[in-house]
């Protein structure tokens, strides 16, 4: 109940927000308004990188490196022709195989990282300790044992 009202508090400042924005748009000549839209230079192209010049109608904001860790671009480009009748160069393959194996070695290192993290030190006879966060890092594919303790025959 409360994550719902929370949503709906959320909902109803945007609408107050977005009166107060329609409220200051009529007070503003047209004048002030086309000289705003002529200062954010929506006609000319924002580069995405250097040397790549992007499409038209986009505000650049710049932002650290360090905020976005993807390592793989998601922008496809390819150099030619835009004419729709000219067929799509061939996708390179072993590209996607190899970022898949490489992914699912790191996936094995992690399993074990997690294993070691959190396997308890053996003490008088006692078995491997789990955990429910151990249970996530293996994933379903592994056996473990449930409890440190033995059963009693």
């Amino acid at each position: 109940a409360y994550s719902r009202s929370a949503e709906d508090m959320v909902g109803f400042a945007r609408l107050r927000r977005g009166v107060k924005v329609v409220e200051a748009l009529d007070l503003t000549s047209r004048s002030r308004w086309d000289r705003f839209v002529r200062g954010l230079n929506l006609d000319s192209p924002v580069c995405f990188c250097e040397g790549d010049v992007g499409l038209p109608g986009a505000i650049e904001v710049m932002a650290p490196a360090s905020l976005d860790d993807t390592n793989i671009e998601a922008i496809r480009r390819f150099g030619g022709t835009t004419s729709p009748e000219a067929t799509w160069p061939e996708e390179e393959s072993s590209t996607n195989d190899d970022v898949q194996e490489r992914l699912e070695r790191i996936e094995g290192v992690i399993r074990k990282m997690a294993k070691k993290l959190f396997e308890k030190p053996r003490r008088h006879g006692g078995g491997k300790g789990s955990s429910v966060m151990q249970s996530s890092y293996l994933g379903s594919g592994q056996s473990q044992e449930s409890s440190g303790s033995q059963p009693a025959e």
